[in-house]
């Protein structure tokens, strides 16, 4: 099946990596992708399932030049055998790093695997094909008071 968790809220990867826990711990195999993210998120020193490296740094905004490893990674989900795959911002790079057809052909080339995918904004021809859709919507963010992102909260 194919799970979005979507929207402007806090928690999205949270979700995902929770789900993949929980996959885990029955016995299932899970990878994560994280899209339009370093490896500075506090939570990859301790996951206990595959990680596609990211790039150690990325501009607030990635330019072309972050295609290559864009590239590598799709090529990375295409061959995964893992059961549960985490797209972790997938959503997000959808119309810049690669196509709504190309993502869509993407997905479906895994469909007899649990896809977990997470990002801002609805893509119709993706929601379409999904299963499950959780929209979170924020209300309050420390954000908004200018608190930065807070390293094993935020980070």
């Amino acid at each position: 099946m194919i799970e979005i968790y979507y929207g402007f809220g806090k928690g999205k990867t949270t979700a995902s990596i929770g789900l993949g826990m929980r996959a885990v711990g029955a016995g299932l195999t899970v990878t994560l992708v994280q899209f339009l993210k370093d490896n500075k998120s506090s939570e990859l020193a301790v996951l206990p399932f595959d990680v596609f490296k990211a790039p150690d740094s990325l501009p607030f905004y990635p330019d072309k030049s972050y295609q290559s490893w864009v590239d590598s990674a799709l090529e990375y989900i295409k061959n995964c055998k893992s059961y549960v795959i985490i797209l972790d911002e997938f959503l997000d790079i959808i119309g810049s790093f690669i196509t709504v057809d190309k993502a869509a052909e993407l997905i479906k080339s895994i469909n007899d695997k649990e896809v977990i995918i997470t990002g801002h904004r609805e893509i119709s021809e993706i929601f379409e094909m999904s299963d499950y859709i959780t929209h979170m919507e924020k209300i309050k963010h420390p954000y908004d008071k200018g608190v930065k992102a807070r390293k094993g909260i935020e980070y």
